[in-house]
C-alpha cells in the first residue's frame, strides 16, 4: 500500500510542553475551581483546593489543608491557614456547610515561587512550585482595605 508519505520516518523531535509555567513571585487574582474532603495516601483526610491563578495564565495550584489530622498543632496551625481562606473568599463568620461551596469563588493571593528538587527514574531534577504567603479578598479596584482586615502574612 503507498502513502502520500511514502519514504518519510519522523525524526526524534524534543518534547516541548503546553502546560503554563508556575506563577512567578507576586499577587494574583485567583479562583477556586475544586474543593474536595480527600482522603490522603496516609489515611488521614485532608481538604484539597484548586486555585486557577491569573484567569489561567498560569498553571493551576493545588493546597492541601489537613483539617483532620491526629496531631494537635498541625491541626491548628492548619485551621488557622484555612480561616484565612475562607475570610478572604468570603465565609466571614464560619466555614460553608461544604467544601464545594467553595467552588467559583474569587480571591486574591499573595504566591511566592520557590525551586525543589525532585527525583524521575534516579535523575535529581529542579523544578519550581507555589507557596502561598496570603490570602485576601478580591482585588477591590483601588479602594482602601482597613489594615486590620487584612490577614497577616504567612510564617514561610
Amino acid at each position: 500500500m503507498t502513502t502520500d508519505f511514502e519514504g518519510i520516518n519522523y525524526s526524534e523531535a524534543e518534547a516541548t510542553s503546553t502546560r503554563p509555567d508556575v506563577a512567578p513571585t507576586g499577587t494574583y487574582p485567583a479562583r477556586i475551581l475544586a474543593a474536595e474532603k480527600y482522603q490522603a495516601q496516609s489515611g488521614n483526610w485532608t481538604l484539597k483546593v484548586t486555585f486557577q491563578i491569573a484567569g489561567g495564565k498560569y498553571r493551576d495550584h493545588n493546597e492541601w489543608y489537613n483539617l483532620w489530622s491526629p496531631v494537635e498543632t498541625t491541626r491548628e496551625i492548619s485551621t488557622s491557614i484555612f480561616t484565612r481562606l475562607g475570610q478572604a473568599a468570603g465565609f466571614a463568620d464560619a466555614p460553608p456547610q461544604s467544601a464545594k461551596d467553595f467552588e467559583g469563588k474569587d480571591l486574591t493571593l499573595q504566591v511566592k515561587q520557590i525551586e525543589e528538587e525532585y527525583e524521575i527514574d534516579g535523575e535529581k531534577k529542579i523544578g519550581s512550585k507555589l507557596k502561598i504567603q496570603r490570602y485576601l479578598p478580591v482585588d477591590d479596584g483601588g479602594l482602601e482595605v482597613p489594615s486590620a482586615n487584612v490577614p497577616p502574612t504567612l510564617p514561610f
